[in-house]
């Protein structure tokens, strides 16, 4: 069972797409995805706020079922689809990521770029990531710097060009040859990530969204095991305060290049329960 349990969530700059939770036998993290075509259907601010929102009240009832994790996670999209109003192009996405302790083991689901890790008792910290999306993010940024090179532009101005190919990388999920994530449809649930692990062999875990993974590019030796292991000792909240300083200092969006000022923010984390 989890102990010392962590949840935490901030939004970046409007709205919170996120969601998280975490209690006793489960945590998870979802980032929901922010949508480029400017309409709505479910939500007047965001569908993907709606989705993250919708997903995790769905998920807090269903997680303490005894059935696998994509089971789960497919039953969940079953209702997420009957809600849904909109076509089916204009779905909304979410990454995710799910511990849940069952028996003896600890079962883990990530799906999208959400991170997942866990720290064993012999010291070592095991770090889930998923990769393609971050691929198809780094060339649209290294077009933007160059764009601003070749023009003088801002940042901000070159968000706003880059836009038509942020829209072409974002319609290749799900899709072989582009990245897989979670959607009312539930096409990407198969390429999920799943592990399972000794919970006597556990110390901790932790989700978070691509939003906090942007503290490793501020500060570079902060790798994925570091960050697990500093919110476990420091704590959500003070490494989020760390965060959004940094994002503050930085608001021409180049010491650190990124499509925003900063991106909502989410951390799910807690101590495995010696028996």
């Amino acid at each position: 069972m989890f102990c010392a349990i962590q949840a935490a969530t901030r939004a970046g700059i409007r709205e919170n797409e996120d969601a998280v939770w975490a209690q006793r036998d489960f945590l998870f993290v979802i980032d929901g995805a922010t949508g480029l075509s400017g309409e709505n259907y479910m939500d007047p601010v965001s569908d993907a706020r709606w989705f993250a929102g919708t997903t995790a009240r769905l998920l807090r009832d269903m997680l303490p079922e005894n059935g696998p994790l994509p089971d789960i996670l497919r039953g969940a999209m079953e209702r997420v689809r009957l809600q849904w109003q909109g076509p089916e192009e204009a779905m909304p996405t979410a990454s995710i990521a799910i511990w849940r302790c069952r028996g003896k083991r600890l079962e883990l689901l990530q799906l999208g770029d959400c991170t997942a890790s866990a720290a064993l008792r012999d010291g070592s910290v095991r770090v889930w990531q998923e990769k393609a999306l971050a691929e198809l993010d780094r060339v649209a940024l290294e077009q933007m710097l160059m764009h601003c090179r070749e023009t003088g532009c801002s940042m901000e101005e070159a968000r706003k060009w880059i836009t038509p190919v942020l829209r072409k990388h974002r319609a290749l999920h799900n899709r072989p040859g582009g990245y897989w994530t979670l959607d009312p449809t539930g096409a990407g649930i198969s390429r999920a990530r799943l592990a399972e692990l000794p919970a006597e062999q556990c110390r901790s875990v932790c989700a978070w969204s691509d939003g906090f993974a942007q503290l490793s590019q501020f500060v570079p030796e902060w790798d994925a095991a570091t960050l697990h292991k500093r919110v476990l000792d420091q704590g959500a909240g003070s490494l989020m305060d760390i965060l959004y300083e940094k994002q503050e200092r930085d608001r021409a969006l180049l010491a650190v290049p990124r499509f925003k000022l900063r991106d909502d923010t989410s951390v799910a984390a807690a101590q495995v329960e010696e028996e």
